[in-house]
């Protein structure tokens, strides 16, 4: 059977992704880690050697390869789970100032155990949600860049994000294989919070698997209203 490593190895060269064998040994250690803890709370059901790889760490560096994210700069992971992409882009990123936010404490015990575990920096933990995070003025539009990599439509998650990201900043939404007809409903949401749709960028983890990153540029301040309170953005879209 194939290591972890080499099955890794592969996946990054096949993607033209380069990583330092100390970023490999902090993956593994990453991985071991959170799949020990996965065996008494469920943190992930992607647990096979390949698919933690392909679905986990190389969808998140995708995130570095196909966006640029400048030195030093603040990003938002929102509704994180288990540190993912946060922490995967923190680890071949550690220049960045990371913050890592959700509202289940089983999933954020474990966050804030392994960044001290693994000795990682600069990584602030945030058990909340995200609708109420968002008018605090120490996180509001504060980030370079926020990402979500969740079910929610991207109408919902607008709202959730946009309130994060500074003016010219940009929120990304890791989506599946066919995320058009999402855009099309946003269009009205990111015209109300300030954001304008830049890019979608298609890329395959396999050939039978496609992503999407869509880029979404914050282009004014976001209304005082929004978000409204935790749970209306997703009962009632804009």
């Amino acid at each position: 059977m194939k290591s972890f490593k080499y099955i890794l190895e592969a996946e990054a060269k096949k993607h033209k992704i380069e990583l330092t064998q100390d970023m490999v040994q902090q993956f593994e250690e990453f991985r071991e880690k959170l799949l020990k803890w996965n065996k008494k709370v469920n943190l992930t059901n992607i647990t096979k050697p390949e698919d933690f790889a392909k679905k986990h760490i190389i969808d998140s560096l995708m995130l570095i390869k196909h966006i640029e994210i400048t030195s030093g700069a603040k990003v938002m992971d929102v509704g994180t789970g288990p540190g993912i992409p946060g922490l995967i882009v923190k680890i071949y990123r550690p220049d960045i100032k990371l913050t890592l936010l959700d509202s289940v404490r089983k999933k954020t015990d474990f966050l804030s155990w392994i960044i001290e575990d693994m000795g990682i920096g600069h990584v602030k933990v945030l058990n909340e949600r995200a609708e109420n995070v968002g008018h605090d003025s120490e996180y509001r539009e504060k980030y370079d860049m926020v990402v979500a990599r969740a079910v929610s439509g991207l109408n919902t998650l607008s709202e959730i994000c946009l309130p994060f990201v500074k003016t010219r900043g940009v929120f990304v939404a890791m989506k599946g294989g066919s995320p058009e007809q999402e855009m099309s409903l946003s269009k009205r949401a990111l015209k109300i919070l300030g954001g304008e749709l830049e890019e979608c960028r298609g890329y395959f983890l396999d050939k039978d698997l496609k992503r999407n990153l869509i880029i979404i540029l914050k282009t004014k301040k976001c209304p005082d209203k929004y978000p409204r309170r935790p749970g209306v953005p997703a009962k009632k879209p804009l």
